[in-house]
């Protein structure tokens, strides 16, 4: 590792309210700059530092263009499945799905995943497939559609899916059904967007002010995006356990009215890093154990309460997210 070097430079006034400061001549040399048409990034950090890298270090800064996954007949599916993913997440461009010198035919096992992963990664797609070989190609641009607004759609897409959840279970409503199975896979892409781009974000702090974050931010926002997916899970759940030992009706209402609210709370906490509306998302789901509790609504014995349960935890996280962020803020302010 090489040591770090501290050198003090003086601020010099250079007229029309700006400042210039010197830079290491040493430094200048072993980044190979040019003073003629040479540029800097400068990002101002949370922690009031200021950090220099030559623009020409973030161009063109991908990593292998192509990652290969080697199978044969006694590969697990569900393993293949998790190293597609990685590599998506990684933004490989091209995933390459080949046969062991064992094997000759990809198993049909691994085909069928792969093209049900590959329908919840969002801007891949297979181009090319023969008995021994699947490419995958990935023509997305993470940072086309900033983070937020990423995280704005997956909300959108959860919060749709619990009210036609409720809708379905309390007025048999087939149509409802499906609008929450099939939004499944929506949030799935977006959710892996998500982490995409934070992953990206986490080694190229360029990216992460493209799509309109600090890299200090990037563990919130994965905790938030992971939040908002296990929400929409449990309301899958809710549509496949209706009918399996349900819970009175007018409770079952209630309940429903404030586990919208208490999710409407958590994030709407988040959006502002309001303090005071992310105690409430926690007290509201204080309040919603404690009507399960009353009622004596057991987790093992009845899946809708428990998923009714699970989300009213995952909104109280976010709320713990949000009080967390926000006295992180307050103390640099000191």
């Amino acid at each position: 590792m090489k040591n770090k070097q501290t050198t003090r430079r003086k601020l010099q006034f250079a007229g029309n309210s700006s400042y210039v400061l010197t830079l290491p001549k040493k430094w200048i040399i072993s980044q190979n700059l040019d003073t003629n048409n040479s540029e800097v990034l400068i990002e101002e950090l949370s922690d009031s530092t200021i950090r220099i890298t030559p623009s020409e270090n973030y161009k063109n800064k991908e990593l292998n263009e192509k990652y290969i996954i080697k199978v044969d007949k006694n590969s697990d599916p569900e393993e293949i499945v998790r190293m597609i993913l990685g590599a998506y997440l990684a933004s490989y461009n091209q995933i390459e799905i080949t046969t062991k010198k064992s094997t000759k035919i990809i198993p049909i096992k691994i085909s069928i995943a792969t093209e049900e992963i590959i329908g919840k990664l969002w801007g891949s797609e297979i181009i090319a497939q023969t008995s021994d070989t699947i490419v995958i190609q990935d023509a997305l641009d993470p940072s086309l559609m900033k983070l937020k607004e990423c995280i704005e759609k997956a909300w959108f897409t959860a919060k749709n899916m619990l009210e036609q959840s409720f809708k379905a279970i309390f007025n048999q409503d087939k149509n409802a059904m499906k609008i929450v199975i099939n939004s499944e896979n929506t949030l799935d892409k977006l959710y892996y967007l998500a982490l995409r781009q934070l992953y990206k974000a986490s080694s190229n702090y360029l990216f992460a002010s493209n799509i309109g974050i600090r890299t200090s931010e990037i563990i919130d926002y994965h905790h938030l995006a992971k939040n908002i997916e296990r929400i929409g899970d449990h309301c899958v759940q809710l549509v496949e356990n209706f009918g399996n030992k349900m819970i009175n009706k007018d409770l079952l209402e209630n309940l429903s009215s404030k586990i919208i609210e208490t999710t409407d709370t958590a994030i709407e906490a988040f959006k502002k890093l309001d303090e005071e509306l992310a105690q409430e998302a926690i007290k509201q789901k204080i309040n919603i154990h404690l009507i399960a509790e009353e009622n004596d609504i057991a987790y093992q014995d009845y899946p809708i309460a428990r998923s009714i349960l699970r989300m009213a935890d995952y909104s109280a996280d976010i709320g713990e997210l949000v009080i967390n962020r926000k006295v992180a803020t307050d103390s640099k302010k000191l």
